[in-house]
């Protein structure tokens, strides 16, 4: 299977490049890309050739896959134009920046009978798995209420990718969309109403929502809430993710975990407690009573692209719809437009009204 690249940049040569290194039968055919230094750092990591524009890439490169690894702004119109030319398509998240473009993308793939699939490549994580593949055991039981945090020292403005930065809808679509993408993956289902609010902090003077909070009822008792602080100036939690269910509370922490307790805390056992999982770690707790389910692996982000990949390959190979579909990244995405209106009214807003 050929891969061809459009977007030469730190996510197609850290993650995407890797990943298809690690399916077997597949083949780099070259890529595209604007900046001279990003395409001397590609040729550099052996990527092969580079062409002006992905018209070119088509034409002599002849992809079975393009891997859309750009801003935002442009996945829309370079999926349409691979899928027109007859490729499929693995594109970066966010997958595209509204839901009318999502449609025409998806609307294109039905036409063309090509598939698009998104690397929401969290769902990969082993710590993350784990949560999911639990809910629903007869020791853990239905889960009841969803919640995934991201605490940094990073505010949007601060960004020092300009694209990134300049985005006023920063936190919750660029890199919040893996927060949402995660819950939807342990709901199953799409929320029925969801409701937000946003703030840039203190000065008045800046637009982006650096601090967001997304409740979302997912009706049938089940409710779950998003909570993004960009504004934190205590340790990094990049992604802290708890599922409490009927008889067990399920909990994952990407990011690394080292923690040593000796004695007492309050509401916990006494004596000696060590945690460690230097990528991830994620855990079952019951009562005082607490068990490890799955720690991540080195080079976590890398590892789960990598299954992504050869788990998307095998649907492409078997003609059936990869795990992480545009299908799937649509709804997601409709979750996060839906808490920007709400923040922007005040109100609650439901979803498919």
């Amino acid at each position: 299977m050929r891969f061809g690249f459009v977007g030469l940049g730190f996510a197609a040569r850290w993650l995407h490049l890797p990943a298809v290194r690690a399916v077997a039968g597949a083949t780099v055919v070259g890529g595209v890309d604007n900046d001279p230094a990003q395409r001397a750092e590609w040729m550099r990591q052996g990527g092969g050739g580079v062409y002006g524009d992905l018209a070119g890439l088509l034409e002599a490169g002849r992809p079975d896959v393009v891997v859309i690894a750009t801003p935002p702004d442009s996945h829309a119109r370079l999926a349409v134009e691979a899928l027109e030319a007859g490729a499929h398509v693995l594109c970066e998240k966010p997958f595209v920046a509204t839901l009318e473009e999502a449609d025409r993308v998806l609307q294109v793939a039905r036409d063309r009978d090509r598939v698009v699939a998104v690397n929401h490549e969290f769902r990969f994580m082993p710590i993350f798995a784990a949560v999911h593949d639990a809910v629903g055991r007869p020791e853990v039981g239905r889960a009841v209420f969803l919640h995934c945090t991201q605490f940094m020292d990073l505010p949007p403005w601060d960004e020092k990718v300009p694209w990134r930065a300049a985005m006023p809808d920063r936190s919750l679509f660029e890199g919040g969309v893996h927060l949402v993408d995660l819950l939807h993956l342990v709901a199953g289902r799409m929320p029925v109403a969801v409701q937000a609010a946003t703030s840039s902090g203190l000065d008045p003077s800046r637009e982006a929502d650096a601090i967001h909070l997304l409740t979302l009822d997912y009706g049938a008792g089940l409710l779950a809430q998003v909570t993004i602080d960009r504004l934190c100036p205590a340790g990094t939690r990049y992604v802290d993710l708890r599922v409490d269910c009927e008889r067990a509370s399920l909990r994952a922490s990407f990011g690394g975990r080292a923690f040593l307790q000796v004695g007492v805390k309050r509401a916990e056992r006494p004596g000696v407690r060590v945690d460690f999982g230097p990528e991830g770690l994620a855990w079952s707790e019951r009562g005082l009573a607490r068990s490890v389910l799955a720690r991540n692996p080195r080079n976590a982000t890398q590892k789960a692209t990598q299954r992504l990949y050869q788990a998307t390959v095998a649907a492409l190979r078997a003609g059936t719809e990869p795990p992480t579909a545009a299908r799937v990244a649509r709804e997601t995405l409709a979750i996060i437009e839906a808490s920007y209106r709400s923040a922007r009214t005040g109100g609650r807003v439901t979803l498919g009204a």
